[in-house]
């Protein structure tokens, strides 16, 4: 038995020798007590007081005596490659065994003030011991007792002793009492109930600082009688029917066994699934199961002793065998699917082969048809590619393993429908309509019902190799949303395009094509004889509107900035049309034609395509006469004509930014310019500078600007006569 009185000589002797100051060692804890015997010791890095640097620790070893172990100080000194200060050492067992009986340490803290010269021992530290722990069955139970930490120090500084004993089934630590912290340590006896069990205990105790924990040796003790033998798990099986996990498991049953437990194995442990009370079962259905949606793992305990509760006191559970889960995805745009599943861990024997199978769903008679083997493996796990199948169909996939001691384990059954996106109907080109001579507008409808989104390619077609090239970024559509595609690239004035517009799915394969729409080419000339006044206009046929063409409108604008209108309708067979122009000599004679095609019957509203534009210049019209009689009678007075009674025909009104449409030069016989004009109701009155010209022949010169700003000119004599 150890003494007060000798605990505290030697606290004196231990504490009192040294310098108070020079940083005195803090030990903290000790755990890492293992059955090999060994132990860690913990303390707090060093902290200077003044200005001394660490050189090494000093560890001694006692018995709870107080009688020393070690032979000699373990000098504990900072890490040779880092240099980092140490803060625990492990106890080797070759001299100790912590697991046999509680070893006390004291340390010192040696340091130098002059780089190593010489070096100073710090006081020692207070007495710190392993806590040890010893258990025997007795009349009431098991009996455990224990020193404390501190049991050499005389004193009680830690919190309570954590008496803990380890679930077999769950591998978890659970506290069982709570005994008040004592300098003696402690006592506590367990019930270990009337089944046979193996109970380990261990004692865990809060440090002083709060924050660490002593914890001492592990110790076991078996009580009761019975088999002892686990059961094995051998395989999980997913019932094809229910979709619940069947667990197999192979027992040694005896005449004591009652029956098995169930349980779900987790990252946190085990739990209680399934109690079964037939001891010569080999297989158990699981009603809370979900292994038709995930992987499940099981063990199995047996159990031949019911506790004081009632409960069934199981022994030690067996190694954990997962389920197969199976899930299948469609590789997109093909009639392939990937099948992948986990491998069954802890199937006994391990896997000897793989069978893949699927079985496809009849729509005409609402079932499944029967499986069939699509493949199989005898060496790896966890993919297979099934090719080939029906793309408008729906199919179940599920494996199963066969074991090299021919247990077998269906996976789920995995239920995959493959799609393949639906082709729209073909898409119509409402319109092809020439914008403007760089520009054609193409207007597209897509089919209204089509869920699917698709890709719509704009094709033009090239003539000189029959071929269609892709022109412009595809534009996207679903539901019957129009699209309106521009090309920019062409010449609409000097020949027709076609197009036409593919549809491709989201596979990239093509699915549809529209009707083409051609462009009209409007084509005009002026009729050889100049006293016709006849534009005569041809056009090519536009192609195609979906219930063909219903008309041809031609419309006409008086100038080249001015809005058409329409002029006449013609037939959807005439390819031509004559505009008579000479009642229209007023104008600029600037005529700007339009062919537009009216579709018959339009899907939607009046639709119409447009051609280019073509611009016939009618020559002016210019009336003068040769001679005139300025003498002041009223009659020909002013030549070429009166002010405001010009005799000109086709010939610009005006032009931005006031610039003439006319000029008259007058010229006599000597090539003197005598008059000059910019207005033609600005006329000569046969003067120059005030004066009567003479009578005579003079030379006139008279320019004219056409509707289209081309400048024409007229040169003649006049004579002046005054009778």
């Amino acid at each position: 038995m150890i003494r007060i009185s000798q605990i505290v000589i030697l606290a004196h002797l231990y504490i009192g020798v040294g310098s108070g100051a020079i940083a005195q060692p803090t030990l903290t804890n000790v755990d890492n007590v293992n059955a090999a015997g060994n132990a860690t010791l913990h303390w707090e890095l060093f902290a200077p007081v003044g200005g001394e640097e660490f050189v090494y620790n000093e560890i001694k070893v006692f018995d709870l005596a107080g009688g020393l172990l070690s032979p000699g100080p373990h000098i504990i000194g900072p890490d040779l490659t880092t240099g980092q200060l140490p803060t625990g050492w492990v106890m080797p067992s070759i001299l100790y065994n912590a697991d046999d009986y509680a070893c006390c340490y004291v340390a010192e803290q040696v340091t130098t003030n002059d780089g190593g010269a010489t070096t100073d021992p710090s006081l020692s530290s207070p007495f710190l011991c392993t806590i040890h722990l010893s258990a025997i069955e007795g009349p009431g139970g098991i009996d455990l007792a224990w020193n404390s930490p501190h049991a050499l120090s005389g004193i009680a500084a830690g919190g309570d002793f954590n008496v803990e004993k380890l679930n077999a089934t769950t591998a978890v630590w659970e506290v069982i009492a709570l005994i008040p912290d004592n300098a003696a340590g402690g006592t506590y006896t367990d019930d270990p109930g009337p089944c046979n069990n193996l109970h380990i205990y261990r004692i865990r105790q809060t440090a002083p600082n709060g924050v660490d924990t002593n914890v001492s040796n592990a110790t076991d003790l078996v009580t009761g009688s019975g088999n002892n033998d686990s059961p094995v798990t051998t395989h999980v099986d997913v019932d094809p029917a229910t979709g619940l996990a069947v667990v197999h498991f192979d027992y040694n049953v005896t005449p004591e066994t009652l029956g098995y437990i169930i349980y779900m194995c987790t990252s946190a442990g085990a739990s209680q699934i399934l109690q079964v009370g037939d001891p010569n079962a080999t297989s158990a259905s699981i009603p809370t199961s979900l292994a038709s949606t995930q992987v499940e793992e099981y063990r199995v305990a047996a159990f031949d002793c019911i506790n004081d509760d009632g409960t069934p006191n199981p022994n030690a559970a067996g190694g954990c065998a997962s389920s197969i889960y199976t899930t299948a995805d469609q590789i997109p745009c093909t009639d392939r699917a990937q099948i992948s599943w986990n491998e069954p861990w802890g199937m006994d024997g391990g896997v000897a082969e793989y069978l893949i199978q699927a079985r496809l769903f009849d729509s005409a008679s609402g079932s499944w048809e029967v499986w069939g083997t699509i493949g199989s493996l005898t060496a790896g796990y966890g993919t297979f590619i099934h090719e080939g199948a029906d793309v408008a169909s729906i199919y179940e996939y599920r494996v199963i393993a066969i074991s090299t001691t021919a247990n077998v384990a269906h996976s789920n059954s995995y239920e995959l429908e493959f799609t393949y996106p639906d082709a729209p109907d073909s898409p119509s080109i409402v319109r092809a309509s020439v914008l403007n001579s760089g520009d054609v507008e193409i207007v597209v409808f897509t089919d209204p019902l089509a869920v699917d989104i698709s890709l719509y390619q704009l094709e033009r077609f090239v003539e000189f190799d029959n071929s269609w090239d892709p022109i412009l970024e595809p534009l996207q559509s679903t539901l019957g949303f129009p699209l309106t595609f521009i090309d920019t690239s062409v010449s609409t004035d000097s020949k027709s395009y076609t197009y036409r517009c593919a549809v491709f799915n989201e596979c990239g394969a093509a699915v549809a094509v529209s009707n083409v729409g051609k462009t009209i080419l409007l084509q005009g000339w002026k009729s050889d004889d100049q006293e016709a006044y006849l534009n005569n206009l041809i056009w090519s046929k536009y192609e195609e509107f979906p219930s063909g063409v219903g008309s041809y409108e031609l419309i006409r604008a008086n100038t080249r900035t001015e809005v058409a209108t329409p002029l006449s309708s013609q037939s959807s067979i005439q390819l031509f049309a004559e505009d008579y122009v000479g009642d229209l000599t007023h104008l600029p004679g600037d005529f700007c034609y339009t062919i537009i095609a009216i579709a018959n019957n339009p899907e939607a509203g009046v639709q119409g395509a447009a051609s280019n534009k073509v611009c016939l210049s009618e020559d002016p019209l210019i009336w003068i006469p040769t001679a005139f009689t300025p003498n002041g009678n009223g009659v020909n007075e002013f030549f070429p004509w009166d002010a405001g009674a010009s005799n000109l025909g086709f010939v610009t009104e005006r032009v931005d930014g006031g610039e003439p449409v006319f000029k008259m030069s007058i010229v006599s016989r000597w090539g003197d310019t005598i008059f000059e004009s910019e207005d033609v109701n600005s006329c000569w009155d046969g003067t120059s500078n005030g004066n009567d010209v003479p009578d005579g022949v003079y030379s006139v010169v008279i320019r004219v600007l056409d509707g289209s700003g081309k400048w024409h000119s007229v040169s003649q004599a006049i004579q002046v006569l005054r009778p």
